[in-house]
């Protein structure tokens, strides 16, 4: 027992011995990792230390030099915000007068436009140009303001403006304007009526007689005058109503966006409620839906633009790039009468001829409307005619008088006080000193003469030098003034506007008239647009203003009788024809018939791009000479049976084709010293040619060999224009003795003595394999063949010694290249012939 416990004993004393012995190597070790741990981290706390030691780094560096800058940027802005001076600019010029001191027009030259529009308002009736001193157009239109300003001063107070003027007012408030002049209608109230007509003193007479009355008055009559189109209104026009002020603003609006005024308006006076508007065009009547759309003048402008059509039309190009044709040429072929539109003529009688067949041309069903408007129109051109050579007659005596500087003024109720004329000058009063009224009026009856000489007030300047005869201008009246709106008074002023507006018509350009020759023809083209797949529209244009149309269609309207002509284009068959006939209602309807069938030929005139004087050759550097090639001269040319000929095709659009134009210069020298070569050029683009000489692409290259001109060829697309490439491609396809006479020319031109060389030996090459060849025909011919050959040999042969050993001797080399020439003209020849004998030999 005891034993036993001691031995427990023991062992219990050991285990607990072995527990403290762990417990004290796991303390140890805590301890050893512990303090290794804390040695470790006191390590990296000295490395980080010494680290940031190390710093400022890279980044430090840039935030310190970009605090700098910013403390010097702000520092430098405060300085120049304080010290900043005005910039030194030059002043700016002084205005100037626009126009003359003594103008009637009133100049506000230094911009003043509140000013300006001011004065305009305070007249009935103003026309305003707003213009730029510098501009073209605005100098243009300067001189044919001043002659409408002369025309209408009794009328109209005609104001312009410099909106130029650097610090003007006028530029201060309008400085987005992309084009001058504007010109701009003003009346008492309501905004201005732009005018977009073209820069003549007539158009603009024209545009102010239509604000002036932009609606007419109609009653029971009806329409006396052919129109394609009018509107006609029914409605109270009692003083405040508004469906007036509606219309009479439609109106206006209108003569700004149709410059051409195709469409009239005309009024009825009515007591009726809602006001009635009516389109009536020469097939058909529509109304405007009132129920529908709202009476205002937006609406009814959007309505009749939409809804009026015309069969026949005048077209007003704007000068720059617009759609006023495209319109008309997408539908098909189009017929361009170009003849002189003269504004102040109320009726053009080749436009009404134009009418006439247009109607007969879309007539496709018998209408009574139709006929009865056709007739009239026929009837109306006679009276017209007619009623011209009455006034021309009767106002002939008149014009001395209109074209005297006005001197004196009729004065009227409602003449424009605000419009009047400059007082007379002195030199004027002189006119009328020896001889009074009573002189001029001799020949004349009383009622003649009172029409000839306005009223004369009696503040009349020059009344104390001139007599005034009492009875001449005694009236009825009780009181003995006279009554300027009585009806005779009315009628007399009346007439008299009619010769002014005459005289003033024919100086612009005289009347013309359409002459009626007699035919044997009875063509008749009634309903032709129903009867054939082919449409056709009829347009004209005024030769006066847009004769260039006309000129790049190869017609000359200068040259032209009445400066007239008729066209049909047809833009998807890129073709046009012209009538060359005189313009009747005959010839027009046989070329409308030929076109329906097919029977029309094709005209290929075209525009001269040069003067007459330098037409035939243009000369550069007086060596190389480049044939300018027209319609009528380019298959003469090109078809030249012993000349080959190299084409340049080019058009001024093509900004390529000037840089291709001095390397074909340039191959043209090289090649100056050949006589069978020619080189041409022609502008594609308004030269017409045939179909198989008309090129799609620009700039384009065309070779015609001598006696071979089927086998012509077009330099490759795929291959650029290079002087290198144009010479190879010139002397592959030359024939053999000219390639000789193309490589001496290139010789001759060559400057480097290394390049002369290498040329020379190239063209000795050359003539060698052309005496092989010419050996070799040589023994394959007969004895009269031999005989020519061996002319050539000798001409070869000769060549060639003065190719290797004389190069300069420039005139025998030419001598020989000329009998080289002649001896292979004379063989081909002889082989023609010989072909012919067999052909004969063997029928």
């Amino acid at each position: 027992m005891s034993l036993f416990k001691l031995e427990t004993k023991e062992a219990s004393i050991s285990a607990e011995n072995c527990h403290d012995i762990i417990d004290n190597v796991i303390s140890k070790v805590d301890s050893n990792s512990k303090t290794e741990i804390e040695h470790s981290e006191d390590n990296n706390k000295n490395k980080n230390i010494q680290e940031n030691k190390e710093l400022p780094t890279i980044t430090i560096r840039m935030l310190n030099f970009c605090r700098e800058l910013a403390i010097f940027c702000l520092v430098m802005m405060t300085y120049v915000a304080f010290s900043k001076d005005p910039p030194k600019i030059s002043k700016a010029p002084a205005a100037y007068r626009f126009f003359p001191e003594n103008s009637i027009v009133t100049d506000w030259y230094r911009g003043q436009i509140s000013k300006a529009i001011e004065h305009a308002r305070s007249s009935d009736i103003a026309f305003v140009m707003f213009y730029a001193p510098w501009d073209a157009d605005s100098q243009k239109g300067r001189n044919e303001f001043e002659k409408a300003a002369e025309y209408m001063q009794a009328y109209v107070s005609f104001v312009a403006v410099n909106c130029w003027q650097p610090l003007g007012e006028c530029r201060t408030q309008y400085n987005k304007v992309y084009k001058w002049p504007v010109l701009i209608a003003y009346l008492p109230h309501g905004r201005g009526v732009q005018y977009n007509g073209p820069l003549s003193a007539p158009h603009f007479i024209q545009f102010l007689k239509k604000v002036s009355n932009p609606i007419k008055h109609l009653g029971n009559e009806g329409i006396r005058d052919f129109q394609d189109a009018y509107v006609r209104a029914e409605m109270n026009v009692s003083p405040g109503s508004l469906d007036f002020a509606v219309y009479y603003t439609t109106a206006l609006r209108y003569l700004e966006k149709d410059p051409q005024y195709r469409v009239t308006f005309y009024i009825t006076p009515s007591y009726v409620t809602t006001p009635s508007l009516s389109l009536y065009m020469w097939n058909e009547t529509l109304m405007f839906p009132s129920h529908e759309l709202p009476w205002t003048s937006e609406e009814i402008l959007k309505w009749l633009f939409k809804n009026v059509h015309q069969i026949t039309s005048w077209v007003l190009p704007s000068g720059s790039k617009s759609v006023a044709l495209s319109s008309s040429m997408q539908n098909g072929s189009i017929l361009i009468l170009f003849t002189p539109r003269n504004p102040l003529h109320n009726n053009i009688d080749y436009y009404n001829l134009l009418q006439e067949i247009a109607q007969e041309y879309f007539t496709c069903e018998e209408n009574i409307v139709a006929n009865i408007l056709a007739v009239h129109l026929k009837l109306r051109r006679t009276a017209n005619s007619l009623i011209h050579k009455h006034l021309k007659s009767t106002c002939n005596l008149k014009s001395r008088v209109f074209n005297q500087k006005t001197i004196f003024q009729t004065k009227t109720v409602w003449a424009n006080a605000s419009a009047c004329s400059q007082k007379p000058k002195p030199h004027d009063c002189d006119l009328l000193v020896d001889k009074n009224i009573q002189h001029y009026c001799a020949d004349f009856k009383t009622e003649t003469c009172l029409e000839l000489f306005p009223k004369i007030v009696d503040d009349f300047p020059c009344k104390e030098k001139v007599k005034i005869a009492d009875d001449i201008l005694k009236t009825s009246m009780i009181t003995g003034v006279g009554d300027y709106r009585s009806p005779e008074n009315l009628q007399k002023v009346l007439h008299r506007e009619r010769c002014k507006q005459f005289i003033a018509a024919e100086t612009y350009h005289p009347a013309i008239f359409s002459k009626n020759f007699p035919s044997e023809k009875n063509i008749s083209i009634a309903g032709l647009s129903c009867r054939s797949n082919k449409s056709l529209s009829f347009v004209a244009m005024d030769s006066l203003l847009h004769y260039y149309f006309a000129r790049q269609l190869g017609i000359d309207l200068n040259n032209e009788p009445d400066k007239s002509a008729v066209v049909i284009l047809n833009d998807k068959m890129e073709s046009h024809y012209v009538l060359r006939n005189p313009i009747t209602s005959e010839t027009i309807k046989e070329v409308i018939s030929n076109l329906t069938k097919n029977h029309l030929n094709r005209s290929f005139s075209s525009v001269a791009t040069l003067t007459p004087p330098s037409r035939e050759k243009i000369q550069v550097k007086t060596e190389v000479i480049v044939t300018e090639l027209y319609t009528d001269t380019f298959l003469p040319t090109i078809l030249e049976k012993d000349k080959t000929v190299v084409v340049f095709y080019y058009t001024k659009q093509c900004s390529f084709c000037n840089g291709i134009s001095y390397i074909f210069l340039t191959v043209a020298r090289k090649f100056s010293l050949m006589s069978n070569l020619i080189f041409t050029r022609i502008d594609g683009d308004i030269n017409i040619l045939p179909w198989e000489y008309t090129m799609e692409t620009y700039p384009t290259i065309l070779f015609f060999p001598a006696k071979r001109k089927s086998e012509s060829r077009v330099f490759p697309s795929g291959i650029s224009i290079t002087v290198p490439n144009l010479i190879n491609f010139l002397l592959v396809n030359l024939e053999p003795n000219l390639k000789i006479q193309a490589l001496w020319s290139m010789c001759v031109q060559t400057k480097l003595s290394k390049e002369q060389s290498f040329c020379y030996s190239t063209l000795l090459e050359e003539t060698l394999n052309l005496i092989n060849d010419t050996l070799k025909e040589w023994r394959k011919t007969h004895k009269l063949q031999r005989q020519i050959l061996l002319h050539r040999l000798k001409a070869l042969r000769q060549l060639h010694l003065l190719f290797a050993h004389s190069p300069n001797k420039h005139i025998a080399i030419s001598d020989y290249l000329k009998k080289l020439d002649m001896n292979v003209r004379h063989t081909e020849d002889f082989y023609v012939t010989k072909e012919i004998k067999y052909t004969r030999y063997e029928l």
